[in-house]
């Protein structure tokens, strides 16, 4: 009978608590919830819309309607017409773009014309697709498809997976390096020593990213060594130019974690955001399935994920070989989002500690 009444003693007391800190159960149902309604949606691998663009020697009336045919299948979108291959290639190695569809000009004379197909093979996921919409369309006008894989032409599944993984990895870890920063300071009693040092606020938080910035940047060269070695993943662009486009994406991973620790008011708190930052990244990156396949709103809020844009970097660089003059875009998307949580970060403790 003691036994049955420390049970119920303790069960009551933990029942407080829970009523006492609302967010407890906020996290233990209605969390869960909301995560299965948004990735239920997230998850979709069946792609459709991919990328095309279209050089078109021939301008004739039945090169058209064999473009409108692929197009018909809805897993092609054309999203421009340009005028030669060497366009097209560069459009797929920006990643702007992820099949090429060349017509040569005697496409509406020749009894049996050749067309060339070039796909982007860095993603098995929409290069899959797109080879099967080119090789059988639903209205086929009896043309010779000659198909190229460009980057990946044996399918292998590291080249794709390793790069997305490496950012998944770096964020997963950046945040969890800071998210417990702020919280462990004020549960130990040292916050309050913080706030009457001379340190201004924004010092103090960038001074609390730098060495863990550090440690982070020094696992990246071992990720990247260990992707190497280990997965035989390409490395086809520079080193050096992948090692400084991390630089915004590991300081938007400590800063988003430094975000969390602000406000979280316990480490539990703190361990249970970070790890609903975690399904986001892998569902909604781009990392297993393509962003292509999102709803609109859920590929908006994808933009506001660092690693969304990491991905783009690291596919980019080791991959398809790309430039910083490719990879602006994202580069630019990461210092946005590294500037907005930082400044998020400072206001949040100075509201906190005021």
């Amino acid at each position: 009978m003691k036994l049955w009444r420390d049970i119920l003693d303790m069960a009551y007391k933990e029942t407080l608590h829970i009523r006492r800190d609302i967010s407890t159960a906020f996290f233990a149902l209605l969390l869960p919830m909301m995560q299965l309604t948004l990735f239920g949606f997230a998850i979709d691998f069946d792609v459709r819309q991919v990328a095309t663009v279209v050089v078109d020697f021939d301008q004739s009336r039945e090169s058209r309607e064999y473009v409108q045919s692929l197009q018909n299948t809805e897993n092609l979108r054309v999203v421009a017409y340009l005028s030669s291959p060497d366009e097209a290639l560069e459009r797929i190695r920006r990643g702007t773009a992820r099949v090429a569809l060349v017509i040569p000009p005697d496409f509406s004379r020749a009894e049996k014309p050749q067309v060339a197909v070039v796909i982007d093979g860095s993603d098995s996921q929409v290069a899959n697709p797109a080879r099967l919409a080119v090789l059988k369309p639903q209205s086929d006008p009896a043309v010779d498809v000659r198909v190229e894989m460009l980057y990946n032409p044996n399918n292998r599944t590291e080249v794709y997976t390793i790069p997305g993984l490496l950012g998944i990895i770096l964020q997963l870890v950046t945040v969890a390096l800071t998210s417990f920063s702020l919280v462990r300071e004020r549960e130990q009693g040292t916050l309050e020593q913080l706030m009457v040092s001379p340190v201004s606020r924004l010092g103090l938080m960038l001074g609390k990213i730098a060495p863990y910035f550090c440690l982070a940047m020094i696992e990246l060269v071992l990720v990247i060594l260990a992707a190497r070695v280990v997965f035989d993943t390409p490395l086809r662009g520079s080193f050096l130019l992948m090692w400084l486009l991390s630089v915004p994406f590991v300081l938007a991973g400590l800063s988003l974690g430094l975000a969390i620790s602000t406000v979280a008011q316990n480490q539990a708190q703190a361990m249970q955001l970070t790890m609903l930052t975690f399904l986001p990244s892998v569902l909604l990156s781009g990392y297993l399935a393509p962003r292509e396949t999102l709803p609109l709103p859920l590929h908006l809020l994808s933009n506001l994920i660092p690693v969304t844009w990491y991905i783009q970097i690291t596919r980019g660089i080791m991959v398809r070989g790309a430039g910083m003059g490719d990879l602006w875009a994202p580069f630019l998307g990461l210092c946005t989002i590294t500037c907005v949580l930082v400044a998020f970060s400072t206001s949040r403790f100075r509201k906190s500690s005021g």
